[in-house]
């Protein structure tokens, strides 16, 4: 556990419901990971508004980055979700988390809220997309409407339509997240059984053994990104419209078109590491925590964190221009690095302003109703456009079309939050209870 100082980082004030404590309901909260959150999900937000209806002023802005800020979100699973299985290996005789609370909390914790809003969407709304966004025409609302193809509808209801390459990015289209997400929560019980496995017969220090399960979904997602140019080589993809008209390159079909290659694109077999990035930071947060890591190490690595988040960012960039299907594992590393730099403080007892700063009211709530706002701003962007609320491709059209669109997210986010998702946690709580 914290010191008392570590412990004095934790605002009582602030609400239980925090995601912190959704994602890892024995511990309190680690502030500033609530307003990491809030702020991944804003630069979401944005930056779709931005890329949808004012691309040529969003790319003049240097903007087209703040989609990549959802890699954030997978890290930040990875930190979460790991953190209690690596502090119940290190503790003498204790069992791993008990899995049947665990899958408990996953399925209250998504499927609740995504349904919900996925039936006003779709049903409601008709704000969701029926055909592949990359087949249709860029920044229009061809393909959307309301899904009523049974086998369709099904696959974008259990989340498993970024597996079937004729359903791939059909439905709210950030979606296809959440089933990478569901994807991590099955195999992390499966690596937590294999190291307590390994505790028992292995006379290897704990938090060795907690490399084990990063270390496998490194190999996992490095194999899968080597193979992506050889899957891309042998999967046909058409660029043409019905007219005859090209509408996409090649490579962002294959990334996210209806395809084969789109579906091990999005699959956990390539983007494992982004969570064991986040895995390799809990346990460098428990050894110090600990003081299996010395304080004044502790600092060099705080210290080494933060000039690592410059120079993995440019290589980033670099490797992205390249087209290269490593260049968001390593952006997985500065995204290990800025959660590193935010709350590694709190290890060794010592506050974060920083992480004080992140967890202010704003961010903080915004991370609470964050899958709300992932999940709806993206058919609202589709809505307020149709009703012709947002602005033509300027400086002053983008700044408003972002404004409008996180508004109007924040505030329908809010009300799915406090009467869908939040209940479906209170019930998880009252079924752990039991």
């Amino acid at each position: 556990m914290m010191s008392e100082r570590a412990e004095a980082e934790l605002p009582a004030e602030l609400p239980i419901e925090s995601q912190v404590i959704a994602s890892s309901p024995t511990h309190r909260r680690v502030v500033g990971l609530d307003g990491i959150r809030g702020l991944g999900c804003l630069a979401v937000v944005v930056g779709h508004v931005g890329e949808f209806y004012t691309p040529v002023t969003h790319h003049k802005a240097l903007l087209d980055v703040l989609g990549l800020a959802l890699i954030l979100f997978f890290v930040l699973s990875g930190f979460l979700l790991f953190l209690p299985y690596v502090r119940r290996l290190t503790k003498p005789g204790a069992d791993m988390p008990d899995t049947r609370t665990y899958f408990l909390h996953r399925v209250f914790r998504v499927f609740p809220g995504y349904v919900v809003i996925f039936l006003i969407c779709n049903f409601v709304l008709r704000a969701v997309y029926v055909e592949n966004p990359t087949t249709q025409l860029p920044g229009t609302q061809h393909g959307t409407g309301m899904i009523t193809d049974p086998g369709k509808l099904l696959a974008n209801l259990t989340l498993v339509q970024t597996y079937i390459p004729d359903y791939v990015q059909t439905g709210i289209n950030p979606s296809w997240s959440l089933t990478l997400e569901i994807a991590f929560y099955l195999s992390l019980p499966l690596l937590g059984l294999l190291m307590f496995a390994l505790r028992r017969r292995l006379n290897v220090a704990p938090l060795k053994l907690a490399l084990v399960a990063p270390a496998i979904l490194l190999v996992v997602a490095y194999i899968g990104r080597a193979l992506t140019p050889w899957v891309y080589e042998h999967v046909n993809v058409h660029n043409f419209t019905p007219d005859g008209g090209t509408y996409m390159p090649d490579i962002w079909l294959q990334n996210w078109g209806p395809n084969l290659a789109a579906v091990f694109s999005r699959s956990i077999l390539t983007n494992a590491d982004l969570f064991a990035y986040g895995m390799l930071a809990a346990i460098l947060f428990v050894a110090i925590e600990q003081a299996v890591i010395g304080e004044r190490a502790a600092k060099w690595i705080h210290r080494a964190a933060i000039l690592g988040i410059p120079v993995f960012g440019v290589l980033t960039l670099k490797l992205v221009k390249d087209l290269s299907p490593f260049g968001y594992g390593v952006l997985g590393i500065v995204s290990a690095l800025f959660i590193v730099m935010v709350i590694l403080p709190l290890a060794w007892g010592a506050p974060s302003r920083l992480a004080r700063w992140i967890d202010a009211r704003p961010f903080y709530f915004v991370g609470l109703i964050s899958m709300s706002v992932y999940l709806w701003h993206y058919p609202l962007l589709l809505l307020l456009g149709r009703l012709n609320l947002v602005a033509g491709d300027t400086w002053g059209g983008m700044l408003r079309n972002m404004a409008v669109v996180t508004v109007v997210t924040l505030a329908v986010a809010t009300v799915t939050y406090y009467f869908v998702e939040k209940p479906g946690l209170d019930l998880a709580k009252r079924f752990r209870k039991r």
